[in-house]
């Protein structure tokens, strides 16, 4: 693989060492993962605190927290720590395997597929910190049902945080989606312009599906940045279509 003129050129290579070259990749990101991993181990009780706020803005306490088995709080502590080490090593992980693809994209220059990934990864953290912002109200919307007492289990609490992180991360990457329409001719750029109060209203319908509650304050907060982001996207396909 060389550069030609701000490109990339593919040179033809054996599968197996194609293969070769993805497997070091992927043992290279796995040991970053591991690394960041250990280190949220041992700063895990200031994570942690981080990671049980949106619980204290529901109005408990790390006290309410339960565990119904001996090893459930070991159980609980490797699995934070493996996904906010994967968190923090994402950056780096997505440059090293998008960089194995870049040759498939012969028509991408390098800069160009770099601000891509980084604009996955501008949405993929945005949607994450929106959606740690709008938790405290899932647990307000899901305690409305409980008109019994309960038993608020560790485990369960950050496993529904986790989920709905990583839901509302990959659902921020839709202006990424329209901005790939865009640029295939799929769907025209005036389809949004001209129909822009339209098109927030389906956001907003898609927050409503997406979210856990249905309250005006999480919706807004994850279909605004969702709208504005989308903008952006068209801002720099029209920008792009003037050079």
């Amino acid at each position: 693989m060389d550069m030609v003129g701000g490109r990339v050129v593919l040179h033809k290579q054996p599968f197996f060492d194609h293969f070769k070259e993805l497997n070091k990749r992927i043992i290279q990101s796995l040991i970053l993962a591991m690394f960041f991993s250990v280190i949220a181990y041992f700063n895990y009780s200031n994570l942690y605190e981080v990671l049980v706020n949106p619980l204290k803005k529901a109005g408990f306490s790390t006290n309410d927290l339960l565990s119904f088995t001996l090893y459930e709080g070991f159980q609980v502590k490797i699995t934070n720590t493996i996904f906010i080490g994967i968190l923090v090593s994402l950056p780096f992980i997505v440059f090293i395997i998008g960089n194995f693809f870049i040759p498939a994209f012969e028509k991408l220059s390098k800069s160009k597929f770099i601000f891509y990934l980084i604009l996955f990864l501008l949405f993929f953290y945005t949607g994450i910190f929106s959606a740690f912002k709008t938790f405290p109200f899932a647990i307000e919307f899901f305690l409305s049902f409980n008109d019994a007492n309960f038993i608020l289990r560790t485990q369960s609490y950050f496993q529904l945080l986790f989920r709905i992180c990583l839901l509302f991360g990959l659902t921020f990457q839709l202006p990424l989606l329209v901005a790939f329409l865009i640029s295939k001719e799929v769907i025209k750029i005036s389809l949004i312009t001209n129909n822009r109060r339209e098109v927030f209203i389906l956001l907003l319908i898609l927050s409503a599906i997406i979210t856990p509650t249905g309250d005006p304050v999480t919706l807004f907060i994850f279909a605004i940045p969702l709208y504005l982001f989308i903008e952006l996207a068209i801002y720099i396909q029209i920008k792009r279509n003037k050079n």
